[in-house]
């Protein structure tokens, strides 16, 4: 009887949580494809859907395509009030930013139910889910342990059967939801934006991990403080993960903060040392040996048998567009790091490399303090190349700094003129680092595209 009882809840639960038959507004489709996964997953779940979006068909016409095989209605161009009159439900893309949206406040004033794609994989996932966030590598951070996790369910000898990887990653998961058992493990990135409205929800990951925090998107939350309240909704609640395993590069003040929101913390939180001996890798920079002695503590904490780990570890060879190694041309490295979106990210490219280096950085503008981001690019940089929005900014600063430092300042109109720029500056043995310290919007899509326009324009000069 106990467990006909306990069917049933869960067939109601189900029935709770069914889009089948409900009309969805999705607020936000996004260039990039973000709204993709989720609108695909309602419709072929049986929701009447339609798409919203600021931007007109022609700049989403890649993402419209990708749907192009299902009954969706599109406005696009611009938000219709007379929308909310007809849905049960609105999702809102994490790219909307929900304090500054008009059509938001619309919503709320009216009170019509949201959530998130986020919110809808949490509420549903039956899999064992590691949570991974922070401000720099995420992405990273995941690969590697999804690397090792499925190395180790490939062995048949592992606790769980198969290993997921999606999130902020770049790929929805809800599409995996029917297939997922209670058996599985998921490994999932989450952004600020994805962890903002995860208070909305009872569910959290069962395991949460923080690779570290320093100050980003201050835009989007109107403060330091905000952000990380945002970051730490991974692990702000009653049902949050237990363990906590946390970067070694985590500021005390982001503890402090950490310590006010996040219930009995430090209780959670599982202490670690570097692997003896140290770990084998093929990527470099101290930020990804800190990644992977995260990464390793983890899998030592869920059971991977140590050589598992080395040995998943030791074959990764890292993410597009992350210190990516495009070319050598005349004895000089062309390495891409177009993910460097702010300057600490591109201070951190630098000190991978013991080389001369022709840093190239600049994008959109963004109100960083940059006095310490000059002060040491001057000083370890053979020639700073500046572009974009910011360039002139970057260039005004650096110059400033310089001081009696023999590094070159230059100002180039554009990606291309400033490859070439480089290319005259550099000699063998030098690296030319494309670290942009700054997000992509003034010229370019996403980071994706800045790197694929700095890796076609490196083969150019290969050719």
């Amino acid at each position: 009887m106990e467990d006909l009882n306990l069917e049933a809840l869960a067939n109601k639960a189900s029935e709770m949580l069914s889009v089948r038959g409900k009309r969805a507004l999705v607020v936000g489709l996004g260039r990039f494809g973000g709204g993709v996964g989720v609108t695909r997953w309602l419709s072929q779940n049986g929701a009447e859907v339609i798409v919203t979006d600021l931007a007109d068909a022609d700049s989403l016409r890649d993402s419209v395509q990708q749907l192009s095989d299902l009954d969706i209605t599109f406005h696009l161009g611009g938000h219709d009030e007379a929308d909310l009159e007809i849905v049960d439900f609105v999702v809102v893309n994490p790219a909307v930013v929900k304090r500054k949206s008009t059509f938001f406040q619309v919503i709320e004033q009216k009170g019509i139910p949201w959530t998130t794609e986020m919110n809808l994989f949490g509420q549903r996932v039956r899999a064992n889910v590691i949570g991974v966030t922070g401000t720099y590598g995420k992405s990273t951070t995941c690969s590697m342990l999804h690397r090792v996790l499925d190395a180790w369910t490939a062995t048949g000898n592992g606790r769980w059967t198969k290993a997921y990887l999606g999130g902020n990653i770049g790929r929805s998961l809800l599409p995996d939801l029917p297939a997922m058992r209670p058996s599985d493990v998921v490994v999932l990135e989450m952004s600020n934006a994805q962890l903002e409205d995860l208070s909305r929800i009872e569910w959290r990951p069962d395991l949460a991990v923080i690779t570290n925090l320093h100050p980003n998107h201050l835009d989007r939350h109107g403060g330091w403080k905000a952000y990380l309240a945002a970051k730490f909704n991974l692990v702000a609640s009653e049902n949050a993960a237990t363990p906590i395993f946390l970067g070694k590069s985590l500021s005390k003040e982001a503890l402090r903060i950490a310590q006010k929101v996040a219930p009995n913390l430090a209780d959670r939180v599982c202490p670690f040392d570097s692997p003896n001996p140290a770990l084998v890798l093929n990527v470099p920079g101290a930020h990804n040996r800190q990644n992977a002695n995260l990464v390793y503590a983890v899998a030592c904490h869920c059971g991977v048998p140590e050589g598992v780990t080395r040995s998943a570890l030791a074959t990764f060879r890292g993410l597009p567009h992350r210190l990516e190694l495009v070319g050598v041309v005349a004895g000089v490295k062309y390495v891409n790091d177009s993910k460097s979106t702010s300057p600490d990210a591109t201070l951190t490219a630098l000190d991978c490399f013991s080389e001369p280096v022709i840093a190239i950085v600049g994008g959109i503008e963004r109100d960083h303090p940059l006095e310490s981001f000059a002060h040491n690019m001057v000083r370890r940089c053979k020639a700073v190349i500046c572009t974009g929005q910011s360039g002139p900014r970057f260039a005004r600063v650096l110059r400033e700094s310089l001081s009696g430092e023999a590094c070159f300042v230059e100002m180039a109109s554009n990606l291309e003129a400033a490859v070439s720029v480089a290319s005259v500056h550099a000699f063998r043995g030098d690296v030319v680092l494309y670290a942009p310290g700054a997000p992509s919007f003034d010229s370019y899509a996403n980071y994706e595209k800045r790197g694929e326009h700095f890796t076609k324009l490196v083969r150019a000069l290969i050719d």
